[in-house]
């Protein structure tokens, strides 16, 4: 598969760059594979090197998700409150606004970071922002369904 960069973008201006596998785009949706190359410790969930990530992408939605599935154990979502995305076949572009939603393997939502949000930000961000975290709260059930879908497709 080729190879194809997501660049997060955040709030402070920083850019984080990670190279991934491209395992689909098409239509304003795209897959990511990531393999994770060091460790990182979201809350109580520890990711190993090793670890694969699939990142899904809309460019006509508030969020991106992450799938992790550690130790064999039910799949782990992890979605970010997100805006520009933008995706091409070299690169996914999206801005992180600092909100997170973990779903945990019995499907409880927790959000994470909403502490961290700046005290500065326009209203109208931080608007889209709570709207965002409000639609993933309230329908992250289909969301799930239909990534777990996407993610057997693209794997079939």
């Amino acid at each position: 598969m080729p190879l194809c960069l997501e660049k997060k973008l955040t709030l402070s201006g920083t850019v984080q760059v990670f190279e991934c596998e491209l395992l689909h785009l098409n239509n304003g949706f795209g897959m990511l594979k990531y393999i994770i190359d060091r460790e990182y410790h979201i809350g109580e969930i520890k990711l190993r090197p090793g670890d694969i990530t699939h990142a899904l992408y809309w460019t006509d939605r508030p969020y991106t998700l992450y799938i992790w599935r550690l130790d064999e154990n039910q799949p782990i979502y992890y979605f970010n409150i997100a805006d520009r995305i933008a995706l091409s076949p070299d690169e996914f572009v999206w801005r992180d606004l600092v909100i997170d939603i973990v779903i945990d393997a019995n499907r409880k939502a927790r959000v994470l970071d909403e502490n961290e949000l700046p005290g500065d930000l326009p209203p109208e961000l931080l608007r889209y922002i709570h709207s965002a975290r409000d639609h993933v709260l309230g329908h992250y059930g289909d969301i799930i369904d239909e990534a777990d879908r996407a993610v057997t497709s693209c794997m079939s």
